[in-house]
């Protein structure tokens, strides 16, 4: 059971510290002009209240991927901060989307972005059950 645990500690901070990444990578290119994520300009005011959001969701999410495989009690409050910030941030996009018949009709771009928020709202789901379930091993 322990190498189990710690075998999901590891696992689960490698896809937090991805997520981070991909985040960043993806505002990087946002503000580069190398992206185009909007389709009109309602929906690039709509991107651009997310830049503080996502830094904050990112931030979390490195510390914790950092902590969690170390079963440190930062990780289990970086976990938390991470996994509520990613469902939060997952379906105010979801809303939005589905609000403004953005998911419809399908095609490779909004694909991606489905995936994005499918992503993102199952790794906060995942976050907060694993640690739930873990949370003795970080608590003491």
């Amino acid at each position: 059971m322990e190498r189990e645990t710690w075998r999901g500690g590891k696992i689960l901070g490698l896809l937090l510290g991805t997520t981070a990444a991909g985040t960043e990578i993806f505002w990087a290119l946002f503000f580069a002009g190398k992206l185009q994520a909007t389709e009109t300009p309602q929906d690039n005011a709509f991107e651009r209240a997310f830049p503080i959001a996502d830094t904050w969701m990112s931030c979390c999410c490195l510390l914790a991927a950092r902590e969690i495989p170390r079963r440190s009690p930062r990780g289990y409050f970086f976990g938390i901060a991470a996994g509520s910030t990613l469902i939060f941030l997952a379906l105010m996009d979801i809303l939005y989307s589905v609000e403004n018949s953005k998911y419809l009709p399908m095609d490779g771009d909004r694909a991606v972005m489905a995936i994005i928020n499918a992503w993102t709202l199952s790794l906060g789901a995942g976050t907060l059950s694993y640690l739930w379930r873990q949370r003795g091993r970080f608590i003491q």
